[in-house]
């Protein structure tokens, strides 16, 4: 497994790299990092494949736009710009806003993607009406409303050596202690700058007066035309899995979509049940090769 680095202009983003054949891009969410993917990188590298996972924007200092933009426009920029550093097309896993990334990305140059798995969160296109028809997504997601607010959020996460980062990981994938992965993602989350960064991303969600947050709404209408795979886990605290009843139409995914649901497993389900999901990764990316 290497460190390297994969750039956007001035940015420079930290990366792991492991592995030889297609590219696979890895893109983690939040309050995570990058470097949790390393177990799952292995398993998929045993298979063959070239793995790349990097930070998301803000992630870490050397990411930290000057200009603060932390859109959800500027992530999917930074993940072509990724794919055609690997060569133009590549496989690629998302999970928690890395999926979100990902099928607006897949919607709008589908020419970049060979494969497409998107973990514990639901399609997006259908998502808005979805909520409306599961109730307990309301109060499950209540923390991105109060992510909107200035100061206080960033005082609850940081409190007590970031306790409150602690509260989400248990909150979110319960009766599973993270162990290492909670410390690499408090260790990551504690470095200059990057909470900021992160309470950016959902920040930038509201901002609809923006010409590229108008972008990307007209992106969600698209139908993506990456053959598709949905993981999500059963015991998911975060994104309910009943989401799936509601926002699941193969119409909306032209080139095949794939949903399971993974038992004993909540939103971290790649690091809760790691082999199980490589299993399915992997089914999925030999559904669609790169080098054709």
């Amino acid at each position: 497994m290497k460190e390297v680095e994969l750039v956007n202009g001035h940015l420079r983003f930290p990366a792991l790299l492991t592995g030889d054949g297609e590219p696979v891009i890895l893109l983690h969410g939040f309050p995570d990092t990058h470097e949790n993917w390393a177990v799952q990188m292995k398993l998929l590298a045993d298979a063959g494949y070239t793995c790349v996972a990097p930070a998301l924007r803000g992630y870490a200092p050397s990411c930290q736009p000057g200009s603060g933009d932390y859109s959800l426009h500027a992530a999917v920029d930074d993940l072509l710009v990724f794919a055609n550093q690997l060569g133009g097309r590549v496989h690629l896993i998302g999970h928690d806003w890395g999926a979100a990334v990902g099928y607006l990305a897949c919607a709008r140059y589908p020419e970049s993607f060979c494969t497409f798995s998107a973990l514990a969160i639901p399609p997006l296109k259908r998502l808005p009406k979805a909520l409306l028809k599961v109730p307990e997504q309301i109060k499950l997601s209540g923390y991105m409303q109060f992510f909107q607010l200035p100061v206080a959020p960033e005082a609850w996460l940081k409190r007590d050596n970031l306790s409150g980062v602690d509260s989400l990981w248990h909150r979110w994938s319960p009766d599973w202690d993270p162990g290492l992965y909670l410390d690499n993602a408090r260790h990551t989350l504690g470095e200059p700058g990057v909470l900021g960064a992160a309470l950016g991303w959902y920040r930038h969600l509201i901002r609809l007066w923006r010409k590229e947050q108008r972008q990307v709404q007209e992106w969600l209408a698209l139908d993506v035309r990456v053959p598709t795979q949905v993981l999500m886990g059963e015991n998911d605290g975060c994104m309910s899995p009943k989401l799936l009843d509601h926002c699941i139409n193969n119409d909306d995914f032209p080139a095949g979509l794939y949903v399971e649901r993974l038992e004993d497993a909540g939103h971290f389900l790649h690091l809760e049940r790691p082999e199980a999901v490589a299993e399915l990764l992997i089914a999925h990316l030999k559904r669609g090769e790169c080098l054709v």
